[in-house]
């Protein structure tokens, strides 16, 4: 990897510094997509959370199989590509406490993980994946390419509405579990996660990641920021 000049890191970082108040301003901007505007059915939430509990008792039983899969041994995060999974980073908080993504999409930062981001930089390529840290209160790893480091996170603000990168629904199949989105790119749902998909609406923002957890045909997740939940699935 090149390394970048010494003035450009210094730019970067102002302009992470910069971008701090807009975070906060952020908060109570009516133009993001909400967070968790219906609630999941009562089958659909058990289902989620087993989900949960399941990926993190296999990365208890197979830890280094798992780490490798999510991209990342013992915090590094090695050269590799995966197309539509990856974003970048737009801007983070002065605190460490929160940042922000090409979609405008806001992240809450573990406290644990704040002094990470003081080294991370603007459009820093980035990976949001699933936390499988058992007692943890955060649903997400965000893993940067740049650096090789990771934070826990949970989504705080979606997307922008009708932003250049913000992802719709477009399509749902729920029968044959297809998924299309609006930037084109289908998705054929994971088994496991069909129920979720009843859920689903038109028009309902994704975030796409990528899937370190199990259900290894399926290379990403779709995480569904009105349901603030995801769902695996692979495209073709």
């Amino acid at each position: 990897m090149n390394k970048r000049p010494s003035i450009q890191s210094f730019k970067s970082f102002a302009l992470l510094t910069f971008l701090a108040p807009l975070l906060l301003i952020s908060s109570e901007n009516p133009s993001h997509v909400p967070v968790a505007s219906r609630e999941m059915s009562s089958g659909a939430q058990e289902q989620f959370q087993n989900q949960i509990e399941e990926q993190k008792e296999e990365s208890e039983a197979e830890p280094l199989k798992n780490e490798v899969r999510c991209g990342f041994v013992f915090d590094r995060y090695p050269s590799m590509n995966y197309s539509s999974t990856v974003h970048w980073l737009a801007g983070a908080s002065a605190q460490g406490d929160a940042l922000e993504i090409e979609d405008g999409s806001v992240w809450k930062i573990s406290s644990y993980d704040s002094y990470k981001i003081l080294s991370w930089r603007m459009d820093d390529p980035i990976l949001i994946t699933q936390n499988t840290r058992w007692f943890s209160s955060y649903n997400y790893k965000i893993v940067n390419r740049a650096t090789g480091t990771s934070i826990e996170a949970n989504l705080f603000l979606g997307p922008l509405e009708f932003g250049l990168f913000t992802k719709y629904v477009e399509f749902i199949d729920w029968t044959m579990g297809d998924v299309v989105l609006s930037d084109g790119t289908h998705y054929q749902i994971s088994n496991y996660d069909s129920s979720l998909l009843r859920d689903w609406e038109a028009g309902d923002a994704v975030i796409v990641g990528y899937n370190s957890g199990w259900d290894s045909n399926c290379e990403s997740i779709l995480i569904n920021v009105n349901m603030n939940h995801f769902i695996r699935g692979k495209q073709f």
